[in-house]
């Protein structure tokens, strides 16, 4: 079987190469025809595979885009041969070919100018649609950062219109290309909205560290919204500091319910895990510190491992203010500023007279306990309008003995001037991209002027008192420095035990701040022959004191330190 399988294979074989020759000839014979014509086709195209600028004013056509390109009918000459070229131009423009050679360099410079203005046309419309869009996308965002309603875009582009036909008439078509409606805002903001989130989930996927600053608070219809702030750190020491997200909390709002929150949050809107989170901020809340059942010690259990927890120093700074009692105060005032508002027709005849007595303001402000600032805004605008406050009040059923009372009145001032310096310490603790180190410095500096007041008004010395210095008779400055220097110690007190850092906490701080100040025998065994070196250093040394922190720290070498 194996001979005759070998000898059918060899005659198939020999069938195989009988057939072929013939077939063998034909191929070569095709071949050589295909070789020749690509030769020939060759040997045109370099005759005329380059275009002459000459044809350009004989023939009046140019290159376009590597096209051959006749300025007069906007055809395209496949070939770049002249003999192309002059049949079409004798062909097809014969007015044209018996101008002299003067006259067509002319024409064809003129063709020229309008084939590049129409290029630039077209040009400069794709660049201002691109501009109105860019613009639209603007407007859009700053309609959201402020609160505004969606139809805001169509008012804002009537008063666009409005200036720029009067100013730039000749440039109104480019503002009306502008889309402002209601509908094209929503989109724009919601992909402003989605964009946003897309670069923080990308952002936040290269963190090396990240904290969570979480707060709950209830909005106008009754529900509970909790906002969770993210702030992460890279390699490179960049640091990003943005809103991940707002949960809405239907029901109850307990430890675990926000702890499944926060989880939902940061996995779900983030896309990340737990992993590289190493701190987490709350207000205090029992349901947010609750050893057991807090949010929290749910969420530690839930990712299994501790996290470094801290209660906002601004809830602290607030929650010192409320030691010192003057509800006698607030009461008659909030009572006096809702009498006066309360009626429209009352309100109206307030504000009259206070436009004809020329006060220093128009009107008084209602108080919100919600929001921090406003106990000294009403404050100082009430102190200011007290006078006229009380002639107005004079026809009035209700009286409010307390304004013509002296004790009552030099207690007001007081608040008003203390009130005034919480305010500013508040509102320094406030804004983006702050660090712990300068929350305490705040802290720390009004600490010591508190220090300073106490000291002063023992003395009877009230000139960081500018109301009551004005406002309370010489004679009584002495006996209500004493008064209110008991007032100042109460908030010393509660300043120390609440915004009070340990030994421990104090020196891990210290590290990070400054590493030239530390002794190397204090600090954790692992980072003492970093220090030593680091501290052995002129050079990082000195870039620590021209420097921020965070520069100071992103030029040191990876390999070292």
């Amino acid at each position: 079987m194996r001979h005759n399988a070998r000898m059918q294979w060899n005659e198939g074989s020999s069938r195989g190469r009988c057939l072929m020759k013939p077939q063998s000839a034909f191929v070569n014979l095709k071949v050589k025809r295909t070789a020749m014509a690509e030769n020939k086709r060759r040997k045109i195209e370099s005759e005329g595979s380059v275009f002459n600028p000459e044809w350009t004013n004989k023939y009046l056509f140019t290159v376009v885009n590597s096209k051959i390109l006749c300025l007069v009918c906007r055809k395209v000459v496949s070939a770049p041969k002249e003999y192309n070229l002059r049949r079409h131009f004798e062909t097809n423009h014969q007015n044209l070919a018996n101008l002299d050679p003067h006259e067509k360099s002319l024409k064809a410079e003129s063709l020229r100018v309008n084939l590049c203005s129409e290029q630039n046309f077209f040009k400069l419309s794709g660049n201002e649609s691109a501009t109105a869009t860019r613009v639209s996308f603007e407007i859009s965002r700053k309609i959201a950062a402020t609160g505004k309603s969606f139809t805001e875009g169509e008012f804002i582009k009537k008063c666009m219109l409005s200036a720029v036909s009067s100013i730039c008439p000749n440039e109104t078509k480019k503002f009306k290309n502008i889309s402002l409606s209601r509908t094209t805002v929503q989109r724009r903001i919601e992909d402003i909205a989605e964009n946003i989130n897309e670069q923080l989930k990308k952002k936040a996927k290269e963190f090396s560290f990240y904290s969570l600053a979480v707060d709950e608070s209830t909005d106008s219809t009754d529900t509970a919204q909790l906002l969770v702030f993210i702030r992460g750190i890279d390699d490179d020491f960049n640091v990003t500091e943005e809103l991940a997200g707002m949960q809405s909390l239907k029901g109850r709002t307990t430890g675990k319910d926000i702890c499944n929150a926060i989880v939902d949050c940061v996995t779900t809107k983030l896309s990340n895990d737990f992993k590289n989170l190493v701190g987490m901020s709350t207000d205090g809340a029992p349901a947010m510190c609750g050893k057991r059942n807090g949010a929290m010690a749910l969420l530690q259990e839930h990712i299994g491992r501790k996290l470094i927890t801290h209660h906002c120093i601004i809830h602290q700074q607030v929650l010192c203010t409320k030691v010192i009692e003057f509800n006698h105060v607030m009461t008659v005032v909030v009572s006096i500023v809702n009498h006066l508002r309360s009626r429209k027709l009352k309100h109206r005849i307030f504000k009259s007279f206070l436009e004809e007595t020329d006060a220093e303001y128009g009107d008084v402000v209602y108080h919100t306990d919600v929001r921090w600032l406003s106990r000294a805004k009403v404050l100082k605008r009430f102190i200011a309008l007290k006078d006229e406050i009380a002639v107005f009040l004079e026809t009035e059923s209700r009286k409010f003995p307390e304004l013509h009372d002296s004790s009552w009145n030099e207690d007001l001032f007081f608040l008003g001037d203390i009130t005034s310096h919480l305010n500013d310490l508040n509102i320094k603790l406030q804004g983006k991209e702050k660090l712990i180190f300068d929350l305490l410095a705040a802290v720390n500096g009004f600490k010591s002027k508190l220090k300073l007041f106490k000291s002063q008004l023992l003395k009877g010395i009230l000139v960081h008192f500018p109301i009551c210095q004005q406002r309370i008779l010489q004679e009584r400055h002495l006996d209500a420095g004493m008064k209110y220097a008991e007032q100042i110690n109460l908030l010393i007190d509660e300043f120390n035990n609440r915004l009070t850092l340990s030994i421990e906490e104090k020196l891990h701080l210290q590290i990070i701040e400054n590493p030239f100040s530390v002794d190397p025998e204090e600090v954790p065994s692992h980072l003492q022959m970093e220090i030593i070196d680091l501290q052995a250093s002129p050079v990082y040394k000195r870039k620590h004191e021209e420097s921020s922190l965070q520069d100071f720290y992103t030029c040191l070498r990876k390999d070292e330190f």
